[in-house]
């Protein structure tokens, strides 16, 4: 499975949550709760990390041909989603179309990265409470 950087965190920020759906959570719906789902299924799966459209992206209901549809100018939605997927490989020791299994990913995030939001700065999708689903997400697993 292909996987690009931030969306790591967001599986993380959504099951720390308790949220129901990506609706409720997100603000949107989008394919974050399969990637849960498949990765709780085996936490040992190879992952291809990314900085750029993922396997994610290709199922998700906001893709555009230029990128993330959730913002008006899909093209410079994705590129800052790519400034974010680069600041998370460099922090996990990780390059783009490294292969390792995600429980490994799982360890280097919870050893690189206790805050997200230092990285994923105005995100859409952080609660009040900031990145505190994260925090919590992390530390339970999925």
């Amino acid at each position: 499975m292909r996987i690009r950087g931030h969306h790591l965190c967001c599986v993380f920020c959504y099951v720390g949550s308790g949220a129901a759906s990506a609706r409720e959570f997100f603000g949107v719906d989008n394919a974050i709760p399969q990637l849960v789902d498949t990765l709780r299924a085996n936490p040992a799966l190879p992952v291809e990390i990314l900085c750029d459209m993922d396997d994610v992206c290709v199922i998700c209901p906001l893709k555009r041909p230029d990128g993330c549809g959730r913002a008006a100018d899909a093209a410079a939605q994705n590129e800052k989603l790519r400034q974010w997927d680069r600041a998370i490989l460099e922090r996990l020791g990780l390059t783009s179309g490294e292969i390792l299994p995600f429980e490994d990913i799982v360890e280097r995030l919870r050893r690189g990265i206790a805050d997200i939001g230092e990285i994923c700065v105005d995100c859409t999708s952080a609660g009040p409470d900031g990145f505190a689903a994260y925090r919590s997400g992390l530390a339970h697993g999925l």
